[in-house]
C-alpha cells in the first residue's frame, strides 16, 4: 500500500500486488530453486474496496490475478529485517511442507528481487512455517503451525536449518516470535486453544542467548 500522504493511511493511496517481471501469474508453489533471483514489479489494484468483497472474500485477489500477480500458497508470517522482507508460504514447496521467501527492494535503479530463501524438503525438517522473525544478526527464527510435534526452528544466514525449541507435548502453534531490542532475549508464544471448549493455556516464553556466538 502506497499512501497518498506519508504517515497518514486514512488519506488513501494505492494498493498493489507483486508480479514476477514478464512472467504473469508466476506459480511459486512448485519447481522452485533456492537462491534464484526473480525480478519483480508491482501492479495497481483498481478497486481496493469492492462491493463484491461483501459476498466474495477473494474479490481483491481476483483483480490481482487478472493483472498477472504471482501466485503463492498460504502466505502467513512476514518480517522486515536485514534490508529485506521475509515471508512464509506455509503449504508450498515440492514436499508441501513450506517455503520461506525473501523480497529485496531495489535502490538506485536496481530491480526489486524475489528469492526463495529456504524450501523444506520434508515435514521432519520444517513443517508448515508460519510466524517468522529476523534476528539482529541476520538469522531467521521460524514458528511451525502443524499438527503433532511442533518446533521453533532456526535458519542461519547461509540457509542451514536447525531445531531450536520443541514443545514438550502437542499443544497449539508457536507464534509471536521476537527478539528484545538489545538482541539478548528471544520471546515466543504458544497460542493456546482458540475455541471455547479448548483447554490448552496460552503461554509466553523468554529464551536467553548468547546468540552472537551461534547461527542466530
Amino acid at each position: 500500500f502506497l499512501p497518498n500522504k506519508y504517515g497518514d493511511l486514512t488519506a488513501g493511496g494505492r494498493l498493489q500486488v507483486l508480479s514476477v517481471t514478464q512472467q504473469p501469474r508466476y506459480l511459486t508453489v512448485r519447481d522452485q530453486v533456492v537462491s534464484r533471483q526473480l525480478p519483480v514489479t508491482w501492479l495497481n489494484i483498481d478497486d481496493a474496496d469492492p462491493g463484491a468483497a461483501d459476498t466474495d472474500v477473494s474479490a481483491v485477489f481476483k483483480q490481482g490475478l487478472v493483472r498477472g500477480a504471482a501466485i503463492f500458497d498460504r502466505l502467513e508470517g512476514c518480517w522486515y529485517g536485514d534490508g529485506s522482507v521475509y515471508f512464509s508460504a506455509t503449504s508450498a514447496g515440492d514436499a508441501g511442507a513450506g517455503q520461506v521467501w525473501r523480497y529485496t527492494p531495489g535502490f538506485g535503479g536496481a530491480n526489486d528481487l524475489l528469492t526463495l530463501f529456504f524450501e523444506s524438503p520434508s515435514r521432519t525438517v520444517l513443517n508448515q512455517p508460519d510466524n517468522i522473525c529476523v534476528s539482529p544478526r541476520g538469522g531467521l527464527v521460524v514458528c511451525e503451525d502443524a499438527s503433532g510435534r511442533q518446533f521453533l526452528r532456526g535458519i542461519s544466514v547461509t540457509g542451514e536449518i536447525f531445531d531450536l525449541v520443541e514443545q514438550a507435548e502437542p499443544l497449539e502453534e508457536f507464534c509471536g516470535v521476537n527478539f528484545s531490542p538489545d538482541g539478548d532475549v528471544l520471546f515466543f508464544n504458544i497460542q493456546g486453544s482458540t475455541n471455547r471448549v479448548g483447554t490448552a493455556m496460552a503461554r509466553t516464553y523468554a529464551l536467553w542467548g548468547p546468540w552472537e556466538v551461534g547461527p542466530l
